[in-house]
């Protein structure tokens, strides 16, 4: 895809709220969606690449809306918590849902990168948001990859019938890894079970989707678990080889209508044709992993 094509398929997927839009693939019917998850996702692909495609104002326009987006996923009842869509924009067709830690964990880190919130706004929102929220206890019947300690999806004080996502937990230790938070409670414990799930799953597709509730294809998994190293997260720099490895990953199907999210165990999905274009556009233009100050100082690479 050229540079100009870029900006041309960002401006056209990008809806008048700011979000870039997506298709979510109902039972019933395919429908437009905007929300914070693949907004949150293309800002993360092109944070560097979004330079290259050139100057101007409509360029600046179109990360700027994308950013009041994702502002206006926050919560107001919990300030540092986000949610899949706006308060007031959640469609008919779903009912309420409440805030989750992998559109927290994507959508914070994102905005304090972008400038929008100070770097300290990261240390809020692990140790006000998602450290309240993780699993307490395994029971019976439970995986071998499931630990103690991990982050749960759903940001509700009570973890029971919680399902916990690896992918989820990759996102949330990025953001740890980022803001040099890595000794906070939760962080090795999500690490742990990354890596002992990708060595469970093998080379298995099934046992690929039982450690991804809410991704239904394992090719998520490897983006996560990819930025989370560039954050600074060295110990899953082994997982992310071996998923890597699985030649069936990133091979199967189309990548324009391959799911990148969806409900528990897929029964609704999501595809994103501009999020896929954005990644084909950024694979050959890495941008420079860099941890982010709590200090207020410049931004740095992170420690080996």
């Amino acid at each position: 895809m050229n540079v100009p094509g870029t900006l041309d398929a960002l401006l056209a997927a990008q809806a008048a709220g700011g979000a870039f839009a997506s298709f979510v693939h109902l039972p019933q019917a395919t429908l437009i969606d905007c929300n914070a998850f693949v907004t949150a996702l293309v800002l993360r692909t092109l944070r560097r690449p979004l330079t290259e495609i050139g100057p101007g104002r409509a360029l600046e326009l179109v990360r700027e809306r994308a950013l009041d987006f994702l502002e206006s996923c926050e919560s107001a009842a919990e300030p540092g918590s986000f949610r899949f869509w706006p308060h007031d924009a959640t469609p008919a067709w779903i009912g309420g849902i409440p805030e989750d830690a992998d559109d927290t964990a994507i959508c914070a880190l994102e905005l304090v990168r972008h400038g929008r919130r100070p770097a300290d706004f990261l240390r809020q929102v692990a140790c006000k948001v998602l450290l309240k929220r993780r699993l307490r206890e395994v029971e019976p019947p439970a995986p071998e990859w499931l630990r103690r300690g991990v982050f749960v999806t759903w940001l509700r004080d009570d973890p029971r019938a919680n399902l916990v996502d690896c992918c989820v937990n990759a996102n949330v230790v990025a953001l740890f890894a980022a803001a040099n938070m890595r000794h906070l409670p939760g962080y090795a414990e999500a690490c742990g079970m990354i890596a002992q799930a990708i060595t469970w799953v093998g080379g298995s597709m099934p046992r690929a989707k039982c450690i991804t509730p809410f991704y239904p294809h394992p090719a998520e998994l490897y983006y996560a678990v990819e930025h989370a190293v560039e954050c600074g997260a060295a110990g899953l720099s082994t997982s992310l080889a071996l998923v890597r490895d699985w030649d069936w990953c990133a091979a199967a199907g189309d990548p324009e209508n391959r799911p990148v999210c969806s409900s528990a165990y897929g029964g609704v999905y999501w595809t994103a044709p501009v999020l896929q274009a954005a990644r084909s556009f950024s694979s050959a233009r890495k941008p420079t992993p860099v941890t982010i100050d709590l200090a207020g100082e410049t931004a740095r690479p992170p420690a080996a």
